[in-house]
């Protein structure tokens, strides 16, 4: 009897021990719905002393989702108290464009909330799994006196969320080799159109491309790194020896290249069923092409237009220079051009 006495005594004590010893905290800890099957992750992505044996525990109480501010040095009880009793951290908005790296992300949010952008990219690379694209593109609801790490840490858990919903029943897992061929895929989608009606059909051109074992020959590949946002010219297609090279390379380029959206992700899932080869972008759409010889009759036909819009627009600089008023300017189409894809 004294020994299952000192048992329980022991256990009681282990118990208020567990809840009361200091613990060191993110000053920002995001709550996710206890329906969420994604809760752990969340929970593993922050710096904080809860496991998933403790959510449990909260989850029987159904505490409110959202953002719940600690002391950075507390103890377990207190931080269950403030789960289950304080209000929620009223957020903003911030939003990762389709098409953005995490350098110039970092930077961005770093000078809209006053935070540091070096420890967000220092924090994204220690839980992220790629050098872009796991915090997919979308808008995010951010506490206004929000730290780093607890930024980038919702961040990174909201996109693999998404890409875990969009993944589901396909069999395939984050992280893996096949997803990360498909993350690839949605952010050369995203670098080559804004046009989400056109992405199912650019996601067809790679598919049936890499099918064939044929040479993406994509300028988009190479807005990488430095080069994100740069026009990809001629001489930098034959002086890049990269394998994001996609001219000189053979298959993927080894990394993503930005941050996609749902609907490139969906694309890149889901090619359109058809045998285009070959596209060429004109304005804000692109015409496809299933034979090499159909698609630079459309390139000629394309640097044509192009170069009469450019002598129109050279009459209108002139006259311009010269002091005229312009009352009626035409608006001609503005064609934008890359190296033939061969």
């Amino acid at each position: 009897m004294k020994i299952k006495i000192k048992l329980i005594l022991l256990l009681l004590i282990a118990i208020i021990l567990y809840f009361i010893l200091p613990r060191s905290s993110d000053k920002l800890i995001f709550i996710p719905e206890c329906s969420s099957k994604y809760a752990k992750e969340a929970i593993e992505l922050q710096n904080t002393p809860i496991s998933s044996f403790d959510y449990l525990l909260l989850s029987m109480f159904d505490p409110k989702s959202g953002w719940v501010r600690v002391d950075s040095n507390t103890n377990l009880f207190k931080i269950y108290n403030t789960i289950l009793k304080l209000n929620r951290e009223k957020s903003r908005k911030m939003v990762m464009f389709g098409g953005e790296n995490i350098e110039d992300f970092t930077k961005k949010i770093a000078k809209q909330a006053n935070l540091d952008s070096a420890k967000l990219l220092k924090k994204y690379k220690s839980i992220a799994y790629y050098e872009n694209g796991d915090i997919i593109a979308k808008k995010y609801n951010i506490p206004y006196k929000t730290t780093e790490e607890s930024t980038i840490a919702y961040m990174v858990y909201k996109g693999h969320s998404i890409y875990r919903e969009l993944l589901d029943n396909s069999g395939i897992k984050l992280p893996s080799s096949e997803f990360k061929k498909y993350l690839i895929i949605a952010s050369i989608i995203e670098k080559e159109t804004q046009n989400y009606k056109e992405m199912p059909l650019i996601s067809a051109v790679i598919h049936n491309r890499l099918k064939k074992n044929m040479r993406l020959q994509f300028d988009a590949t190479l807005n990488y790194g430095k080069r994100a946002h740069s026009v990809i010219t001629p001489q930098i297609i034959k002086s890049d020896n990269s394998k994001f090279n996609t001219y000189k390379h053979k298959g993927l380029p080894p990394e993503p290249l930005c941050s996609p959206s749902v609907s490139a992700f969906k694309a890149a899932l889901k090619p359109a069923k058809v045998d285009y080869l070959y596209f060429v972008k004109s304005g804000f759409k692109h015409t496809f092409s299933k034979e090499y010889i159909e698609h630079t009759k459309k390139v000629k036909h394309y640097k044509k237009e192009l170069a009469k819009a450019r002598a129109i627009k050279r009459k209108v600089y002139s006259v311009v220079d010269r002091g005229f008023k312009i009352e009626f300017v035409p608006i001609y189409p503005k064609f934008n051009f890359s190296l033939p894809i061969k």
